[in-house]
């Protein structure tokens, strides 16, 4: 064999792996974010793994219920005192805008309750009966009939999650709050309302 030949293939091969190993770690980048450094959110996968809170809406009204001592939205609560002259929980169903193709993760989401002169974190909790301050998903559908959401913690797109907010002080009346979901990066999901000004079993907060 010529061995010029020989060392000119020898080339031609280094230079193609070179090229394809470049290639390769072009394809992360756009993929999966920079492979290099922290900077992970860039690329197609991790956008379509997770949207931002911002990407969320309310299917329907907000409502607000006594603090009687439930139950709420079928959501059994612990026993402990009670004010029926208070707003003592807050539920709302919560869904992906349209087109939006990601996924919002709320088993990790900053949820707070805010009024004049306090702000409440509230944790995600799975446990029956539900105590306060915490927050829990009351139950889980589907804009398309016949489809089921899953039985997980992620917000898909069609998927509609009903969160029951319980804090840890019932709130009086005529009191202006905002509802605040943050998941980490983008503008927050935030929504204001007014406790109504007489205190009701159930009470549509949106019809004030």
């Amino acid at each position: 064999m010529n061995p010029h030949r020989e060392d000119a293939v020898t080339g031609a091969d280094l230079v193609i792996g070179v090229i394809a190993v470049i290639g390769i770690v072009i394809l992360i980048h756009f993929l999966l974010g920079s492979p290099l450094t922290t900077d992970h959110d860039k690329g197609i996968i991790p956008k379509f793994v997770e949207a931002s809170a911002d990407a969320l809406i309310t299917d329907g009204d907000v409502y607000g219920f006594a603090d009687n001592g439930g139950p709420y939205e079928g959501v059994t609560v612990a026993e402990g005192p009670t004010h029926p002259d208070m707003m003592g929980a807050v539920s709302l169903s919560l869904r992906l805008m349209g087109g939006e193709m990601g996924g919002v993760d709320m088993e990790t989401a900053d949820v707070r309750i805010s009024a004049p002169e306090h702000v409440e974190a509230l944790r995600y909790s799975g446990n029956m009966p539900l105590e306060r301050p915490n927050w829990t998903v009351a139950s889980r559908s589907h804009v398309n009939p016949g489809e089921q959401a899953d039985n997980d913690l992620i917000i898909e797109p069609g998927e509609i999650f009903t969160i029951l907010l319980y804090p840890a002080e019932g709130l009086s009346p005529e009191t202006v709050f905002s509802i605040e979901i943050q998941t980490g990066k983008g503008m927050p999901f935030i929504i204001t309302r007014r406790v109504p000004g007489a205190i009701r079993t159930v009470m549509d907060l949106n019809a004030l």
